[in-house]
């Protein structure tokens, strides 16, 4: 039996330097990690977004193909927003950029 508190899917958390961007209504922001099925980023003071939102926007992946998602939001902690996707990244966008970080970065997932 899995504990509640441990996640469903692998979780990519990034490095400063190899972070994609979320662009939200034509503006874009640092992905701090992202899964299948949930996005975290740094927002702006411009971004107007409430908890129980719904979100849409674009992941712009540095490797792989951008991936449109979409979802609502979940949390903001600061500038610190997180989202539950409905329409998440694909299995093979989330291998090809644990393969990129590993390569490029040494990183590994979460």
């Amino acid at each position: 039996m899995s504990q509640p508190s441990e996640r469903q899917h692998v979780r990519i958390q990034y490095p400063a330097a190899a972070r994609p961007e979320i662009v939200i209504d034509g503006r874009s922001y640092d992905v701090l990690d992202i899964s299948e099925h949930g996005v975290r980023f740094r927002g702006d003071d411009e971004i107007a977004v409430a908890v129980g939102d719904p979100l849409s926007g674009r992941v712009r992946f540095r490797r792989t193909e951008a991936v449109d998602v979409r979802g609502t939001v979940l949390r903001i902690a600061g500038r610190e927003i997180a989202a539950k996707l409905d329409a998440g990244v694909p299995l093979k966008v989330m291998i090809e950029e644990q393969r990129y970080l590993r390569e490029q970065h040494g990183g590994t997932a979460r």
